[in-house]
């Protein structure tokens, strides 16, 4: 399973509160926490604990974080040959409260992410010649992903997108996804339609007629929710215990990219992908919250959830 992750690769400044600050609100007694993150980061981490061959696309800014980056992706079994040295800025940095509740709010100050530029695209053509799925989101800049899933979409690659932050997606640019992945938030800002309990059909079928092939949305502690022009999949959410939901979504996008580029979407993959994010909620910060695919084999066994694909 040859899964390029093309994205981007962050520092975490963490603060753990009792509750999400209002605007204009200090929150006191905050515990501090640095670590890894990015979205790219997090969805090449995530596929390779969980049984991707990954190599990882990312701009490393001209700082100390750089080295310590690539030597954790080394580390992670990631391929690192491609990632881009950026001399004029720093490695990007996220800025990330988390409440007791679980839920969070992130700022992000991009840096050497904006330096993945499309022309930057003659210095990892291989990879893409060679993956058997492509994977991106969206805290790189909008023309580079549009090039790469295009020249993907003409070589005969899989595309999963993971448009977060949210971002509106042109009709060209929405034809070449094969497996457009969204949260809640996510679905209603591209489709333009608000979410409610009751939509989730409405949102996907207008996000299917604008040009992508499969539809998946992911509903935090109610599961997920996939259509395609063949079927429609909704999955429960798994019980468990949360305590920090950073980077549940770049594990789900990064454990379904591993089935998905061998076979077909469908129950079982998103099942995996389910459960690997549920385990991951359970645990605190972004990467040191993703699961090894033991661990999500173990689980998947334990609820009795069928998992015949042979990694």
């Amino acid at each position: 399973m040859k899964v390029v992750v093309i994205g981007s690769s962050n520092i975490d400044m963490v603060a753990q509160v009792s509750h999400l600050p209002a605007p204009g609100e200090t929150v006191g007694d905050a515990n501090f926490m640095q670590s890894l993150g990015g979205k790219g980061a997090n969805q090449a981490v995530a596929a390779a604990r969980l049984g991707g061959f990954v190599t990882f696309v990312t701009s490393l800014g001209n700082d100390m974080y750089a080295d310590i980056l690539k030597n954790h992706f080394k580390k992670e079994g990631i391929t690192t040959d491609y990632i881009i040295d950026d001399v004029n800025h720093p490695t990007g940095t996220a800025l990330i409260f988390v409440a007791d509740s679980g839920e969070n709010c992130i700022a992000v100050a991009p840096g050497a992410n904006y330096s993945l530029l499309p022309g930057s695209i003659t210095h990892f053509s291989k990879v893409i010649d060679e993956a058997d799925i492509i994977v991106m989101q969206a805290e790189i800049p909008y023309e580079t992903i549009k090039k790469i899933a295009l020249s993907a979409k003409k070589k005969g690659k899989k595309v999963l997108f993971n448009p977060a932050p949210a971002c509106l997606i042109d009709e060209e640019l929405m034809k070449a996804i094969d497996i457009l992945v969204v949260n809640e938030l996510e679905a209603s800002f591209i489709s333009g339609i608000d979410y409610t309990d009751n939509n989730l059909e409405e949102i996907a079928e207008t996000l299917l007629k604008a040009g992508t092939s499969n539809v998946v949305i992911t509903l935090g502690s109610q599961g997920a929710y996939m259509k395609n022009a063949k079927e429609t999949i909704q999955l429960p959410g798994c019980k468990v215990n949360a305590i920090d939901t950073i980077a549940a979504g770049d594990t789900f996008c990064g454990a379904l990219a591993v089935v998905c580029a061998k076979k077909e979407i469908d129950r079982e993959a998103l099942n995996f992908a389910n459960t690997a994010a549920a385990i991951a909620v359970t645990r605190s910060g972004a990467q040191s919250s993703i699961p090894t695919l033991d661990e999500v084999k173990h689980f998947m066994l334990e609820k009795e959830l069928a998992l015949s694909f042979n990694f």
